[in-house]
């Protein structure tokens, strides 16, 4: 039995939401990245797509546009007026949280931690221009000054919500992309693609969310999730799980995902978060030249380093339908300008 779209969407319908990205994003052939790999004399699948999710529009696109419109949504629902968020220089989803701030007139602090000496470029010079207020600290100093400022704020009068505390947040991303599941259940009938397809992206919610959409469906959809950051397979595959368990009771979903329900590679993180190796440099170089898509050292260099990488070695099916998932992240591209110059 198979769950349907029209309830999916009601489930959705019936969550708050605030508006923050244009959809649907286009899904592409990627063409001329498959003719430079047949040119190397590399087998490669019958078709290669790319999906779009750079290109949702607020501050720089990517695919937390989608993941932020249920956060934002949820912060204000719960009469909150203040953000306090903590994550890594290199975040993504501190911009996208400053972004949904700026939109939705609500205060944001970042307690940016790492890469203390880095300049203010990338994804924290966008988190300034829209109103963050940034806190840069030491990795084991972030929790103690995000709890002072929410002490301050509380004091001041506000009503301060510290992000990682929130159980939501965990869970936001495989919801949006259920729908993204059925934006691409479309997309890929109307390119006319038959038999088995592969999704092809990072390790976190957005490729969970599209493999439990697909198990629900009956759809012939399979994942490759590359890491980007140290960390034991094991440890996203249980975690994983455990959420899917959450959204499939939340959406009245007939299964949740299993621990191997998505195919993790480790090989390609590079040497560490936010660290590129040689070949994430080539694969943005390849890409860039080869299609004018341009990929970040970070996150979908990564992603892409290991499609290629697998391609290169022959482990990805003749049959499959290969769609790699865009995640954006384009602002952290430079932060690593050094890397490109030559």
């Amino acid at each position: 039995m198979t769950v349907s779209q029209e309830k999916i969407r009601t489930k959705l319908e019936e969550l708050p939401r605030f508006k923050l990205s244009h959809l649907n994003t286009p899904l592409e052939p990627l063409d001329r990245l498959q003719q430079a790999l047949k040119d190397e004399g590399v087998d490669v699948p019958n078709r290669m797509l790319v999906k779009r999710d750079d290109v949702t529009g607020l501050a720089f696109g990517g695919n937390k546009g989608r993941h932020f419109e249920f956060e934002i949504a949820h912060i204000l629902e719960g009469g909150f007026d203040t953000v306090i968020n903590i994550n890594h220089y290199h975040s993504n989803q501190a911009r996208f949280i400053a972004a949904g701030c700026a939109k939705a007139g609500l205060k944001y602090h970042i307690v940016s931690h790492d890469n203390l000496d880095a300049p203010l470029t990338g994804n924290l010079l966008l988190c300034k221009l829209m109103g963050a207020e940034i806190h840069r600290t030491p990795n084991e100093y972030a929790r103690q000054v995000a709890e002072k400022i929410f002490k301050e704020e509380t004091e001041a009068g506000n009503k301060p919500y510290i992000l990682p505390d929130d159980p939501f947040s965990d869970i936001m991303g495989m919801i949006g992309f259920l729908e993204t599941g059925i934006e691409l259940e479309q997309q890929l009938e109307d390119a006319g693609v038959e038999g088995p397809v592969r999704f092809w992206g990072l390790t976190g919610r957005s490729i969970a969310g599209l493999r439990l959409y697909a198990k629900n469906r009956g759809l012939d959809w399979r994942a490759t999730a590359c890491q980007y950051s140290p960390g034991k397979v094991e440890d996203f595959q249980n975690v994983t799980a455990n959420r899917s368990k959450q959204v499939a009771e939340m959406f009245d979903l007939e299964v949740s995902l299993d621990t191997d329900d998505l195919q993790v590679l480790e090989d390609y993180r590079g040497p560490a978060y936010g660290e590129p190796d040689d070949r994430v440099i080539e694969a943005i170089q390849m890409v860039g030249k080869a299609e004018g898509l341009i990929l970040d050292p970070n996150y979908t260099g990564k992603a892409m380093s290991g499609l290629i990488g697998e391609l290169r070695a022959g482990r990805v099916a003749a049959d499959e339908t290969i769609c790699f998932i865009h995640s954006g992240g384009l602002p952290q591209l430079f932060a690593h300008a050094d890397k490109f110059v030559d």
